[in-house]
């Protein structure tokens, strides 16, 4: 079945329902319109499809008529809030089963299901219909893997019946389950595949299906639609078999899509009831992969220790970054960002999981800030999307949207024209931090009560004044440490510091590190080294 509505809400409602039927029917996809179910159709290959009618691109008049016109062996259920003349029309014009309507009762739908499903089968040779058994097995396997590894199955002799009725030629036995994502899914299913994720994933399983149709394994797609996974019996998963088995999987989809594969193989399991910890296993490993690459990459339980990567952006980085924006410096933060971009840029060693844990620091930097800023992207405003980072292109793309969503939330957040009095004092504060100034004398400079003046600054830049100072004074050392050979000393009283021991001090309080520790932790950069 297939399941066309424009509202996410719908769809997911409408396939709970079928679900709940217990009808010898499974979902295979999803569609937000007419134009995208056409698309997915010679994919997912439905028997029956239950279609909304008011819908955006391609409403249900004109996805019916393409229905009748190239696919009428397809059954269709029309369920519609209206009862509008046309509609009806269109459904009996272009032979739909039923057209039921909303709020639609599990009843309602049972017998449209059942009608349907008895027109369909009606039409099918015997070939055809032991096609379908074929099919339907296949599905309903994959759906009991996806249960039972999201833990909607859990009781023991529930899977032991099922999987003896499902996976009798794998199990009983021990196993490994490989956990498969693609570099820069998420990117080729908005640029090439209008946004629709299900239907490049049918592509690359289709792809993994015909490698590997051969091979004694199972094949399932994740909760999320964005990892495939495999389950192998411990005579076909040592990791050399393995690599063997993805090579083939890994040139095609390079070859037809432009994208690599990065897979994650569990250690050994004895029972189908550890199914659950055998992916969260394989999925964490996986993420022990390197960011940079484009061959085909394997992590194993057995590969040794992951890699140590080296810290991105320190905890300093995210307090100057998390003052940048509370302070509306939109030129610091996306300085820091860029700096971050670059660092990561050149960070041979940094895998999958290093990459996007230094990103929730980003997201983190953000604080209280985060929800406004996010709405300015959907890349920034999925949930998920960090963990769908496996490339540098893509860390490259979320900290380049990220940092042009802060600017806009800086722009946004700053009434035009109006007089900003804290504003104008961190500008000041910025030319000035060296200088032996107090909160009495900028009070002084600038009309102001020294209690309110206190009050406001830590309001609007989240820092108090002292707080302020300081940390200007250590981001221009970090610099002269960074860019200069200058002496520790001299650089103290640059800063504005006589005493290069209480300096020394503070700087170590700020960043965890003393000033010459500082100096020879900086990476060396090459100014000409490509990616």
């Amino acid at each position: 079945m297939m399941v066309v509505d424009d509202e996410s809400w719908g769809r997911k409602s409408v396939s709970k329902m079928i679900a709940e039927l217990r009808l010898d029917v499974e979902v295979v996809s999803e569609a937000r319109n007419g134009a995208e179910a056409m698309a997915l159709i010679p994919v997912s290959q439905p028997h029956i499809i239950v279609t909304d009618m008011n819908m955006p691109v391609m409403n249900g008049q004109q996805f019916l008529e393409q229905l009748y016109h190239r696919y009428n062996h397809i059954k269709v259920i029309v369920i519609s809030g209206h009862t509008q003349f046309e509609f009806m029309k269109a459904a009996v014009t272009y032979q739909a089963c039923e057209y039921v309507l909303k709020p639609v009762s599990l009843a309602d739908l049972k017998s449209a299901m059942i009608k349907a499903m008895e027109a369909s089968r009606s039409h099918l040779s015997i070939e055809q219909r032991q096609q379908f058994a074929s099919e339907m097995r296949k599905l309903q396997t994959e759906a009991f893997l996806q249960n039972v590894t999201g833990r909607r199955i859990a009781n023991a002799a529930d899977i032991v019946y099922r999987s003896a009725e499902l996976l009798s030629d794998l199990l009983p036995g021990r196993y490994r389950l490989v956990v498969c994502m693609l570099r820069r899914f998420r990117e080729l299913a908005e640029t090439k595949f209008h946004g629709n994720a299900d239907l490049l994933m049918f592509s690359v399983e289709n792809m993994m299906n015909e490698v590997t149709r051969e091979a004694p394994l199972y094949v399932y797609k994740s909760d999320d639609r964005m990892r495939l996974c495999l389950l192998l019996p411990e005579s076909f998963a040592s990791g050399e078999a393995i690599r063997q088995l993805l090579q083939p999987f890994h040139a095609a989809v390079n070859g037809m899509l432009d994208l690599h594969v990065v897979a994650g193989l569990s250690s050994l399991r004895d029972s189908l009831e550890q199914l659950p910890e055998a992916f969260a296993e394989a999925n964490e490993l996986l993420r022990g992969n390197l960011l940079q690459g484009t061959d085909l990459a394997i992590y194993a339980a057995d590969s040794g220790k992951p890699l140590n990567c080296a810290e991105v952006f320190s905890g300093f980085d995210a307090k100057l970054l998390h003052q940048a924006i509370a302070a509306g410096q939109a030129s610091a933060a996306r300085r820091l960002l860029d700096e971050f971009a670059r660092k990561a840029e050149a960070a041979r060693s940094l895998t999958i999981q290093g990459a996007q844990k230094e990103l929730r620091k980003l997201v983190s930097a953000a604080g209280s800030h985060w929800e406004s800023i996010a709405a300015a992207s959907t890349l920034l405003s999925d949930q998920r999307a960090i963990d769908g980072i496996m490339s540098v292109e893509a860390l490259l793309n979320y900290t380049s949207q990220l940092s042009t969503a802060i600017e806009r939330h800086i722009v946004e957040t700053t009434a035009p024209g109006a007089a900003n009095p804290i504003s104008e004092i961190a500008a000041y504060l910025d030319e000035h931090y060296f200088e032996d100034i107090g909160l009495i004398d900028i009070a002084t400079r600038y009309h102001m009560d020294p209690s309110y003046l206190s009050k406001q600054f830590k309001s609007v830049t989240g820092e108090n004044f002292i707080e302020y100072v300081t940390r200007k004074r250590m981001e221009k050392a970090c610099d002269l440490l960074r860019e200069s050979n200058r002496k520790i000393n001299d650089i103290s009283e640059l800063v504005g510091y006589e005493n290069q021991r209480y300096f020394s001090q503070v700087f170590k309080k700020f960043t965890g590190q003393t000033p010459s520790e500082y100096r020879e932790l900086q990476p060396i950069v090459f100014p000409n080294a490509k990616n």
